[in-house]
């Protein structure tokens, strides 16, 4: 798959997404093959679980996570158009949200419940329930191949402008749209560097403690 092909170029195993989630405690590491791998998974699930096709729209309306990274990675590898929709009514062919915020797409023919599991559990895995026709994300993703033969575009031919400098290290706290994800992991990706993305709430002593410990480049 072409999408982070200049990354394998570059180095496969080197961490290209780091995320934290201080409400767990949570810190998970993705290279640019674990990437390519998810990527791949969610890309063929989304053509061959959810028929969908080259211009069709995901909607994603999930916390700041690496799950949420992915499935983003996963659309632009399928040719899928990506719309954040924060409970907003959507007309996407499918919606990729969490339990909580089930209630906002219920009414919608193709749902998709992510859990906020670190390792990628589903909803009944992780002990929740899963509403009545709505698919569960985790074990769903999992069943499909972690490589994707379809033609794809490498990711700096999506992403074509970037403030980041190339090879940077940067860290961020979280997008609210697709704008913020954007800026925060597709550009520091696109441009052979890396993000440290943390989500929940810290203090600036934290920051800072996390900005040293990951090496900080860059900060947005």
């Amino acid at each position: 798959m072409e999408l982070l092909s200049h990354l394998f170029a570059l180095d496969p195993a080197t961490p290209r997404l780091t995320v934290y989630n201080e409400t767990t405690g949570a810190r998970l590491d993705f290279s640019a093959i674990t990437l390519d791998n998810w990527a791949s998974k969610v890309g063929n699930m989304l053509l061959d679980e959810l028929d969908l096709e080259e211009g069709s729209t995901i909607a994603v309306d999930l916390p700041v996570s690496w799950q949420a990274s992915v499935i983003v990675l996963g659309a632009l590898a399928a040719g899928v158009e990506v719309e954040f929709t924060n409970g907003i009514t959507t007309e996407a062919d499918a919606v990729f949200t969490s339990l909580d915020r089930y209630k906002s797409y219920e009414e919608h023919s193709d749902v998709l419940l992510v859990s906020e599991d670190p390792f990628g559990r589903g909803i009944v895995e992780s002990g929740g329930d899963l509403p009545q026709g709505a698919i569960d994300f985790g074990p769903t993703v999992r069943f499909y191949g972690d490589q994707f033969f379809n033609p794809t575009r490498a990711l700096p031919e999506i992403v074509t402008s970037s403030a980041i400098p190339a090879g940077a290290r940067i860290l961020a706290t979280g997008w609210s749209d697709f704008e913020g994800f954007k800026q925060q992991v597709l550009e520091p990706l696109s441009v052979g560097g890396s993000a440290v993305i943390v989500a929940g709430l810290t203090d600036q002593e934290r920051l800072e403690h996390i900005a040293a410990n990951e090496k900080v480049t860059h900060r947005i």
